[in-house]
């Protein structure tokens, strides 16, 4: 017994035949349809497959990305700072203006000769400073004191006998008392070293020699190595010592 859809077969008429159009049956025509329907990607729900949405979804995922690196960037700790580098600190002289404090005695003038002239030490109290090479070849640091009174200079070897210490002529009377225990009238000249006083002008003995530069205070067993001065021509001359 033939069902329904048999019945009806047999009064549907035939799709009519076209020379030179090829025929498709019910399945091919099927297929065309599939064909032309939309895509829709797997895995999303059908609400979001709508082209809008899809890009609507795009672009917040970029503004998410954009908030993400500006949050890191604000997060980011800063770089440390760079490291200070302190100067290293200057060499200074010793106390007391000790022989090997550093100083540059090459700049001073070289004697036996002409250390200074009498215009520059035209001021009672004047003090001028030289290199002085003696008999034996030794070099030593001498000074030249001008004097209130006659002989009018004094000239003397830095460096006291056994000493160690560049003596140095000091005209602040209240600091001589304070820091040598001595009252001077007068500036004299100190070894900070020992804390000898000598004065400029008394006369000491030597051996029986009378020298000037008599030791007012301290340990000293003697006035300082003397140096011959004269004037010549304008110049202060340093010209022998001791």
């Amino acid at each position: 017994m033939s069902g329904p859809a048999e019945k009806d077969s047999r009064f549907k008429p035939a799709d009519p035949v076209i020379p030179g159009v090829p025929q498709h049956s019910p399945e091919d025509k099927k297929k065309e349809q599939d064909k032309t329907k939309p895509v829709r990607p797997v895995g999303l729900p059908v609400a979001w497959q709508s082209p809008k949405l899809m890009a609507g979804a795009g672009v917040g995922a970029l503004l998410l990305l954009a908030g993400a690196t500006l949050a890191w960037h604000e997060i980011k700790p800063a770089p440390l700072p760079a490291p200070v580098v302190l100067p290293s600190p200057a060499t200074s002289a010793s106390p007391g203006g000790s022989a090997t404090s550093g100083n540059d005695d090459t700049a001073l003038p070289d004697a036996p000769g002409p250390v200074a002239t009498v215009a520059e030490m035209a001021k009672p109290w004047s003090v001028a400073k030289f290199r002085f090479r003696r008999q034996t070849g030794e070099i030593a640091v001498g000074m030249v004191i001008r004097l209130p009174s006659a002989p009018g200079y004094w000239g003397l070897l830095s460096v006291a006998p056994y000493g160690r210490c560049e003596m140095q002529l000091e005209t602040d009377l209240q600091k001589i008392r304070q820091e040598y225990g001595y009252r001077a009238s007068h500036p004299m000249v100190v070894d900070s070293c020992t804390q000898v006083v000598y004065d400029p002008l008394a006369m000491g003995s030597s051996s029986g020699v009378w020298i000037r530069g008599r030791v007012a205070a301290g340990p000293g067993i003697r006035p300082p190595l003397e140096v011959e001065i004269k004037t010549e021509k304008g110049f202060v001359i340093a010209s022998r010592s001791e």
